[in-house]
């Protein structure tokens, strides 16, 4: 049987650079934080973290160390909670208001005035042989993340479609000192739905291979060397990657309705606060933009808490100026704790959104 824990001011899903941030503002305007980290993080896969002022170069998992002692030292309104969340829902309060409650895998529910989701994104990587022992490494995202500290060597871009945006495979080409090869794996590139790009890049002076590729393999000066599946080889100081992604909590999104990207699949957010189309649930970091860096995650992350805790002060300033919003707020949550406490499609009940 789900149990219900302690209320929350705004409840935090994500304990990564965009949670750690929306965490912050929330508590220097001294609410009341709960935030949730199943410690699984996008960039896991790295070890130094780029593009980030005084942090450059340090390892994620001491980033995100330093932020929860600095947020645990200074502010004890803040609780960080080890565990998944599975589900989050919206319930409607007496006095009318719409406020959230979500249920962890031990089936303890946590209720909340407003929501952030800063749950990331995973990549979807290709299946080649070799791609993802390399993948953070020598095979990156962009030249911000990883590339500059393999600049002045040879470089390639793997699959047409890391050429929709034209602009980072230009970039490695001038960074790699004019010697970069797009790689299309197999692909037609008389297929390629953006021709101005690929004439673009063709025109810079990169070259183009479509040969199928069999693996990818670190050499001992670190460098790839990619193997091709009817014979030969390329050397590479580094390759460049766009992967897709998907939400890391993609259920809870569809499950609390929240409008999506059609093309790229990130939450939208409505406003300049990070708001989505579900009111009091915000939105912050991988999850909500294309540009997946950390730079962007603190940034989105810290909107989404000031937006949080403006809209909590404006709620407050509406209960004390109409008296209907006096009433103990009981809610009429119903239908939801089920006893198998799993989270599944079985309890899913529409009436609770």
């Amino acid at each position: 049987m789900s149990l219900i824990q302690n209320s929350y001011a705004v409840l935090v899903i994500g304990g990564g650079p965009a949670g750690l941030a929306a965490a912050t503002s929330l508590a220097r305007a001294g609410r009341r934080v709960a935030v949730f980290d199943s410690h699984e993080y996008r960039n896991d896969v790295t070890d130094q973290i780029h593009n980030v002022l005084i942090h450059d170069g340090q390892h994620p998992e001491r980033f995100r160390a330093l932020a929860r002692r600095e947020i645990d030292n200074l502010f004890e309104t803040v609780t960080f909670i080890e565990t998944t969340i599975i589900r989050a829902w919206t319930f409607k309060t007496r006095d009318s208001r719409h406020e959230f409650k979500v249920r962890d895998r031990n089936g303890t529910i946590h209720r909340g005035k407003k929501l952030i989701l800063a749950t990331g994104s995973v990549d979807i990587l290709p299946d080649i042989p070799g791609f993802q022992d390399l993948w953070g490494d020598v095979i990156v995202h962009g030249i911000f993340c990883d590339g500059f500290e393999k600049r002045g060597k040879a470089a390639g871009v793997l699959g047409l479609s890391s050429l929709d945006d034209i602009a980072p495979t230009l970039m490695a080409y001038f960074l790699s000192q004019n010697d970069l090869t797009i790689y299309t794996n197999g692909e037609d590139p008389s297929k390629y739905r953006f021709q101005d790009n690929l004439d673009m890049a063709l025109a810079r002076g990169c070259r183009l291979d479509s040969r199928k590729i069999r693996q990818f393999t670190r050499m001992q000066d670190d460098s790839i060397m990619i193997q091709f599946r009817h014979g030969g080889v390329s050397h590479l100081g580094f390759l460049m990657f766009t992967p897709p992604t998907r939400n890391r909590a993609q259920n809870l999104i569809s499950r609390l309705g929240i409008q999506t990207s059609h093309r790229d699949g990130y939450a939208m957010a409505r406003g300049p606060h990070g708001e989505t189309n579900v009111r009091g649930c915000f939105v912050a970091g991988d999850t909500s933009t294309v540009n997946k860096t950390i730079a962007v995650a603190l940034s989105s992350g810290t909107i989404a808490g000031t937006g949080a805790a403006r809209q909590l002060a404006i709620d407050e300033g509406l209960e004390a100026t109409n008296p209907r919003f006096t009433m103990e707020n009981e809610d009429e949550d119903k239908g939801e704790d089920d006893d198998d406490g799993d989270g599944g499609e079985d309890d899913f009940d529409d009436s609770e959104y």
